[in-house]
C-alpha cells in the first residue's frame, strides 16, 4: 500500500511539473492560431501531453545510465543520441496531431515548418532538464544514504569501544590480571612492573580511542594493544598460551578499524586455549595482496561446526561484519572457516 502511494504521489508531482508548460503552450497556440482558450488548452494538453510520455523513458534511461565519476565520450554520445530521438519523436507526433493522423503529413509539415526547428531544440532542454533532475535526485539519495552509512559507522564504532572497554574492565579479567601481578611483585618485580605498564598501555589505547573518536588507527598501534593484551593473557596462561607473528613490515602504517584484531585474539583464547590443558597456539597475520591488506587470526583449537563458520557468524563476527560494510561496503570481506588441519580462521580483506 506504501508503495502504490508513493508512485501515485510520484506520478501526482511529475504531472504538474508540466503544468507550467501547458499553460505557455496554450497561450502560444491561442495567440497565433486565433483560438478559443479551451481549444487551445486542449491543443496545449495533446502537444505537451506527448512530451510527458516521452520524458518517462529520458527518466527511466537516466536512472538506468546514471551520471559517472568521470564521464566518458560513450556516455555523452548516448545520451546525444536519446535526446536527437526524443526531439525527433516528439515532432513525429506534434505533426500526427496536426494533419497526420488524416494522412496530410505533407500538409501538417508546411504548417509547422516556421518553427519546428525551434520545437526539437527546446525537445533537447527538456531532455537536459528530465536527465539534470534526475541525476540530482540520485546525487541526493546516494548522499543520503552514505549519510546513514556513516551514522551506522560511528554506531557500531560506539558499541565497539564500548564493548572492548566493558570487557578490558570485566571483573574475572581484572581479578586474573591483578592477581599475577601480586603474584610477581615478590617474586619478579620488574616482571610486575612490565606487566602493570601493558594494563596501563591497554587501558590507555581504549581510552584514547574514545575519547579521540577514532574510527581507523594505524596497524601498528591496532597491534601493540593487542600485544599488550596477550602479553597480560599470557602471565595467566603461561607456557599454554603460544603466539606466533607473521606481520609484513609494509602493513604497519596501513590503516585499520580500531579494534579489529583484538577481539578475534579474545575469541581464539576463549575457544582454543582455555577449554583445553594444552593450551594452543594462536597466529597473528598481516600481508599485502595486491590492492588489500589482509589480516588474519587463526588457532589451531577444535574449530566450529560448518553451519556456524560458513558465512562466519557469532555476535562478535556478526558485528565486525556490520562494521566493516558500514565504513568501507563491498571493499571489505571477512571470513570464518574452520581449516582442514584443525583450528579457526578469520581473514579480514581492506581496501588499501
Amino acid at each position: 500500500m506504501t508503495r502504490v502511494t508513493s508512485a501515485v504521489r510520484s506520478a501526482l508531482w511529475y504531472a504538474a511539473a508540466w503544468t507550467p508548460l501547458v499553460l505557455l503552450y496554450a497561450l502560444m497556440i491561442g495567440r497565433s492560431a486565433h483560438l478559443p482558450v479551451d481549444q487551445a488548452v486542449v491543443a496545449a494538453l495533446s502537444t505537451v501531453g506527448w512530451a510527458a510520455l516521452l520524458g518517462i523513458g529520458v527518466l527511466w534511461l537516466s536512472r538506468r545510465w546514471d551520471w559517472p565519476a568521470a564521464p566518458s565520450p560513450r556516455f555523452f554520445l548516448v545520451h546525444g543520441g536519446m535526446a536527437l530521438l526524443y526531439g525527433g519523436l516528439w515532432d513525429v507526433l506534434i505533426l500526427y496531431d496536426i494533419g497526420g493522423s488524416r494522412g496530410q503529413w505533407r500538409e501538417a509539415l508546411q504548417v509547422a515548418s516556421p518553427w519546428i526547428h525551434w520545437q526539437t531544440f527546446e525537445a533537447l532542454l527538456i531532455y537536459a532538464a528530465l536527465s539534470a533532475v534526475t541525476w540530482a535526485r540520485q546525487a541526493a539519495e546516494r548522499s543520503r544514504r552514505q549519510q546513514v552509512l556513516a551514522t551506522q559507522a560511528d554506531a557500531l564504532r560506539a558499541r565497539a569501544e564500548l564493548e572492548a572497554l566493558r570487557g578490558r574492565l570485566d571483573p574475572h579479567f581484572l581479578f586474573n590480571t591483578l592477581h599475577s601481578v601480586s603474584v610477581l611483585v615478590h617474586r619478579d618485580p620488574a616482571a610486575a612492573s612490565q606487566a602493570i605498564e601493558q594494563l596501563s598501555d591497554l587501558l590507555r589505547y581504549v581510552l584514547d580511542a574514545k575519547r579521540g573518536a577514532r574510527e581507523e588507527v594505524p596497524l601498528a598501534e591496532e597491534i601493540a594493544f593487542t600485544e599488550a593484551y596477550l602479553a597480560l593473557e599470557s602471565m595467566r596462561f603461561g607456557d599454554r598460551l603460544r603466539v606466533e607473528r607473521a606481520i609484513d613490515v609494509r602493513t604497519l602504517g596501513l590503516s585499520v578499524p580500531s579494534f579489529v584484531l583484538q577481539p578475534l585474539v579474545e575469541n581464539a583464547i576463549k575457544h582454543a586455549i582455555a577449554p583445553r590443558a594444552a593450551g594452543g597456539t594462536v597466529r597473528l597475520g598481516g600481508r599485502l595482496d595486491a590492492d588489500r591488506l589482509v589480516l588474519e587470526v587463526r588457532d589451531d583449537g577444535p574449530g566450529a561446526p560448518a553451519p556456524a563458520t560458513s558465512a562466519g557468524s557469532g555476535v562478535g563476527l556478526d558485528a565486525l561484519r556490520r562494521r566493516l560494510a558500514a565504513l568501507y561496503g563491498s571493499a571489505a570481506e571477512l571470513r570464518a572457516v574452520s581449516v582442514p588441519d584443525g583450528g579457526f580462521a578469520v581473514t579480514v580483506r581492506l581496501p588499501v
